[in-house]
């Protein structure tokens, strides 16, 4: 390395001093009326913030014009709302349902028809079905009026035991039986699911009693992590004051530089939350985090700026100890908030919306967080109670000096060591899956977990896979109902879900079925009252006429699985509780055992589909972040150093920190999903802040030491303390999301924290030790 015997070098001349001096001296001048417009801005801001309510909707997840979620949209227009709540009801008596307990079903059905939002609840009393010599189109469960109450319970118990449809609505004990809460048709149902499931619950728990209902589905969940992301997020955001106040409080000191640094980026939350509430958006499950972002990673900018000021001699005027201190750091700090703004801007090359408004919007609370430190900083840092305590010779500083002096005499060992965590991460990388699963990002105390593991448990797999089959000529064919009956059969003799469900949190061995639902059930128990053999008449007409029958009862269900042009046949199948992967694995195995006549297609439909694509968008965004954040940022730095050697050696210090991360991911089974997709692209960001710090001030130490070895130990030595602080800022402030009741946002919060503390070491100990191996100087003795 080449080090200049006298002058500034080019990118500190340019910026760092007399620039970064220039514009905070400016901007001494008018701190006051900066500062009543920062007031005024944030008081607006604060206003709109007030609108932030909570929207975990599908469509926050996928671009309008998404094929899979036009598909969805379709099948919804074709055979209506695909939601349904499974209400699973136990026996009041413990035992096989009793004469109270299908008076309660009785009563549910009615409550169907009470409900805003609720199209009807099926119950087994309200399911179509034939039994025995009885051709009927409805088993209502109270028997003849003539029969006592233990008569007629015997009857409906006889005839669900004797239907095969029915049947498979009960647990095999008899203790349980299943009620499906069908939600309306509305353009709205994201914005009012929340206020129908709560009418739902509080009107079937007085009807039945608490005790003895659960309730499940994919609706359950949404409405369960809207509540969560709203209580979390507020939740967080004051846990993180409380953290913040207490370290910065044990690190500098005095509580005046507490209150002013978090009153920086109390600021600078507040802004983003109003441009947040100002552009009509909601707050969900990934940008939940957003406010806690801006409110620990905006700590830095003012740590840096105090830290300086303090240092700076006190004889000097009040006015020249600012313009010196947050001047030194103003370019830095600068490029900073570029730098991370840049990984949080990489998002935006998402497909995912919810991914793309993390990525504008905590760019822009990385800006907002900077004017507001710089501005607020500037005005007030000149009184000496807003400082913090120099503490040059304190615990942290004698550890830096350690660290810079173990990277120094022992280069060597340091990048083997260093080697060997990049090859045991990367090890770990190649077990990380991308995968998402809605109600595992519920921790597994949380009552809709709770309700849906007693489901699965006592009745069996209760989530809905649709299926359709699309026919040009026509559904209505003897020999394609004919082929959907002997599907449905084989799925459920050779796919058959085990007796014990897996235990929670794991996913069945392969793809299984609990129970199939289509046209051909009611069909084929018609056809097979009326004397027929099989499953269906496999003559056209004989088909006609069933079909004729069968319609003939003003509440046939043949609308429910035919479209209404007749060239679409809908299949549902009940399957497990699975993650993305696990249900795209089912519809691939479980589809393939199809076989249909020429002409006739099979396609899964409904949501499951859509929520299968987001693995592909997961990948994708992982990959085009980080590949766009790693360009930017790098070019970043070479340009502010101009030099491409210093950008090459910052590398492995920076990129170390994100494949840990990845490493620790895969090695903890920690799965990359919509939340902790932004993983590396955020962490690559966050990272290169130190590094930024750390190669300013070795420019700096080159105009003052002509051998590049002492240099590198007193750039250490000098930025390391402030550097340790905001790492213990960052870190400790991010674990706190380890608090969030969504387990996915509580990884991104603990995995963060994690990364921040392996930057540092690599700053501190593979950035000097790869200059000293560069430099071509020897080594010399250790600095005083």
């Amino acid at each position: 390395m080449s080090t200049p015997s006298t002058g500034p070098q080019p990118a500190e001349a340019a910026a760092g001093g007399p620039l970064g001096e220039r514009v905070v001296g400016a901007l001494y001048r008018v701190r006051w009326l900066a500062v009543a417009a920062l007031v005024l801005l944030t008081a607006l801001a604060g206003a709109a913030a007030s609108t932030v309510g909570v929207d975990n909707a599908v469509h926050i997840w996928f671009v309008d014009d998404d094929p899979a979620l036009l598909a969805y949209e379709d099948f919804q227009r074709t055979f209506g709302n695909d939601e349904v709540v499974v209400i699973g009801l136990e026996s009041a008596g413990g035992t096989e349902l009793g004469a109270e307990d299908w008076a309660r079903l009785e009563a549910l059905e009615d409550l169907g028809e009470e409900l805003d939002g609720v199209a009807r609840i099926r119950t087994v009393g309200s399911i179509p079905a034939v039994t025995g010599d009885l051709v009927s189109l409805e088993i209502g469960p109270v028997g003849p009026e003539d029969l006592d109450d233990a008569e007629a319970v015997a009857l409906a118990s006889a005839r669900v035991a004797s239907d095969p449809v029915l049947s498979e609505l009960r647990s095999e004990d008899g203790r349980m039986v299943l009620a499906f809460a069908e939600m309306a048709a509305m353009d709205d149902i994201d914005l009012r699911r929340d206020g129908i499931l709560d009418e739902l619950y509080e009107r079937v728990d007085a009807l039945v009693g608490e005790e003895q209902v659960s309730y499940a589905g994919l609706g359950v969940v949404y409405s369960a992590l809207n509540q969560a992301s709203t209580v979390g997020a507020a939740a967080v955001m004051a846990a993180s004051y409380l953290v913040l106040l207490a370290i910065l409080w044990a690190l500098y000191g005095r509580i005046g530089a507490v209150v002013l640094t978090l009153g920086v980026v109390g600021v600078g939350a507040v802004q983003v939350l109003g441009l947040y509430g100002g552009l009509g958006r909601d707050i969900n499950m990934v940008t939940l985090v957003l406010p806690t972002l801006v409110l620990v990673i905006g700590v830095s900018d003012c740590v840096h700026m105090l830290t300086h000021v303090a240092l700076q001699d006190p004889e000097l005027p009040v006015a020249e100890r600012v313009k010196k201190g947050v001047g030194f750091v103003f370019w830095p700090c600068l490029v900073n908030t570029l730098t991370t703004a840049t990984g949080f801007v990489a998002l935006t090359t998402s497909q995912m919306p919810v991914v793309r408004d993390l990525g504008w919007f905590s760019a822009a609370g990385m800006v907002a967080a900077f004017v507001a430190a710089t501005v607020l900083c500037t005005a007030l840092a000149g009184f000496g109670w807003l400082q913090p305590s120099p503490d040059p010779r304190g615990i942290l500083q004698r550890g830096v000096d350690a660290l810079a002096d173990l990277a120094v005499e022992r280069p060597v060992p340091v990048l083997v060591v260093a080697g060997f965590v990049c090859l045991l991460s990367a090890l770990g990388a190649t077990r990380l899956v991308a995968d998402t699963w809605s109600i595992d990002y519920l921790r597994a105390s949380h009552e809709a977990r709770v309700d849906s593991d007693r489901i699965e448990a006592l009745y069996g797999a209760y989530t809905p896979l649709e299926f359709v089959v699309e026919a040009p000529g026509g559904v209505r064919d003897a020999a394609l109902l004919g082929a959907l009956a002997d599907w449905q059969a084989r799925l459920e003799a050779e796919h058959a879900c085990p007796a014990e469900p897996p235990a929670a949190g794991l996913h069945a061995a392969s793809p299984c079925v609990s129970w199939t639902r289509s046209a051909t059930d009611g069909l084929g128990a018609l056809h097979r009252a009326l004397g027929g053999e099989g499953d269906l008449p496999s003559d056209p007409a004989a088909l006609e006429q069933l079909l004729f029958v069968y319609e003939s009862d003003p509440d046939h269900d043949l609308d429910r699985w035919f479209s209404e042009d007749g060239t679409q046949a809908r299949v549902t199948l009940g399957i497990p509780m699975h993650s993305a992967r696990g249900f795209g694995e089912a519809i691939e195995v479980l589809g393939g055992e199809l076989a249909l006549p020429e002409g006739a297609t099979l396609r899964a439909a409904g949501y499951l589909p859509l929520y299968v694509r987001m693995m592909d968008y997961i990948v994708a965004s992982q990959v085009r972040s980080f590949g766009l954040a790693f360009v930017v940022v790098f070019a970043l730095i070479a340009v502010l150093f101009r030099s491409a050697r210093l950008a090459a050696l910052a590398m492995p210090a920076n990129l170390l920190p994100v494949l840990s991360t990845l490493g620790l991911m895969g090695l903890l089974g920690i799965r990359l999903d919509v939340a902790t997709v932004t993983i590396a692209a955020v962490v690559l960001g966050l990272v290169v802040d130190d590094t930024i710090q750390l190669l300013y001030r070795l420019r700096h130490e080159q105009a003052r030491h002509e051998d590049p070895v002492l240099a590198v130990r007193a750039a250490v030595r000098g930025v390391g303390r402030p550097m340790a602080i905001t790492t213990l800022v960052l870190g400790l402030g991010f674990s706190v999301l380890g608090l969030a009741a969504i387990k996915s946002v509580a990884w991104f919060g603990l995995l963060l924290a994690v990364a921040l503390f392996s930057a540092l070491l690599s700053d501190l100990l593979v950035i000097p030790a790869l200059l000293v191996l560069t430099s071509g100087s020897p080594r010399q003795a250790p600095a005083p």
